[in-house]
């Protein structure tokens, strides 16, 4: 984009969301700023502790965690956590994907990312698609994986042992191999932090498993540059939940049947989502993209027929 034909009231709403993401990016690790300024500010451990839309199953750089991570976990001790999986529900219907597209350090690592000046790639329907079923695979492989972890603890305390230490980290971080987060300010920083201790490259190769899914997940940011919120897109575990909550909703996009001119003559809300959501195949009621929606707002602030507005009900 050329500066000169770059208007600010024209991206009101972009600039406004990095203001936000900066700000929670911040918040959300404020271990950086205790770092930085050198100050204590235990005091916001009690309040960050646990955000209850967190993408990722920690809260980065401490010792918190998100709600996702804590369902699964108590679910391997043998708790159906209602309380947590209403407040999951809850927030998601009131907020939809709100936090992934405003909140969320990884969505925000990928949004600078995107930001880099290239040609950026669409995959063909099909592939995108397909694709899409990955984050509800990784979903439904932990729950067949650890329910029986969890009822196993109430029912044979010995068998549930054996099998837990089988599942090794599985059993303890259920989300750990998953999350790219966990691999960003969890894992990453650890294992440069051993490298420097050992001066060698051993802990690289000390776990294979582990190895392969750094060259995954580095493969995948790396590809976020062209392809913008790929994690978001395929992988995430928290995206899987919260879109098949996020189709149902209160808060919605939609588009003024009278306004819209459609694909042909226009399109841009699609060329600019970079959820590559097909949004004019949706209803004008209201869209959601099948609960993939971030709720970024690009194609409402590039609409030039000013035709899609926030919809809440």
């Amino acid at each position: 984009m050329n500066l000169k034909d770059f208007k600010i009231k024209d991206h009101l709403i972009t600039i406004f969301r990095r203001i936000v993401q900066i700000i929670a990016f911040i918040l959300i690790n404020y271990v950086i700023l205790e770092l930085i300024f050198s100050v204590n500010l235990i005091g916001f451990e009690s309040l960050f502790k646990i955000l209850p839309v967190l993408n990722s199953p920690r809260n980065p750089l401490s010792n918190g965690a998100g709600i996702l991570e804590y369902i699964f976990f108590s679910i391997t001790v043998g708790v159906i956590p209602i309380f947590l999986i209403g407040v999951l529900i809850l927030v998601v219907l009131f907020t939809n994907r709100f936090f992934c597209g405003w909140i969320c350090p990884i969505g925000t690592i990928q949004d600078a990312l995107a930001a880099i000046p290239t040609n950026k790639k669409v995959l063909k329907i099909s592939t995108h698609k397909s694709l899409l079923k990955i984050k509800y695979v990784t979903i439904i492989f932990l729950i067949i994986l650890l329910i029986p972890l969890g009822i196993t603890y109430s029912t044979n305390i010995s068998f549930y042992i054996d099998y837990k230490n089988n599942l090794g980290d599985f059993g303890d971080k259920p989300l750990s191999y998953f999350s790219l987060s966990e691999y960003v300010f969890v894992f990453f920083p650890n294992m440069i932090k051993e490298i420097f201790q050992t001066s060698s490259l051993g802990p690289i190769f000390s776990n294979l498993l582990v190895f392969f899914i750094s060259i995954f997940f580095l493969i995948l940011i790396v590809l976020s540059v062209w392809y913008p919120r790929a994690y978001c897109r395929y992988f995430c575990p928290f995206g899987a939940c919260a879109s098949v909550i996020g189709e149902y909703s209160f808060l919605k996009l939609s588009r003024s049947p009278v306004r819209c001119v459609g694909r042909t003559e226009c399109g841009i809300c699609e060329k600019v989502c970079p959820k590559q959501i097909r949004i004019l195949d949706e209803p004008f009621e209201f869209f959601t993209g099948k609960g993939e929606c971030n709720y970024c707002l690009k194609c409402k602030e590039a609409c030039p027929y000013k035709a899609i507005d926030i919809k809440i009900g």
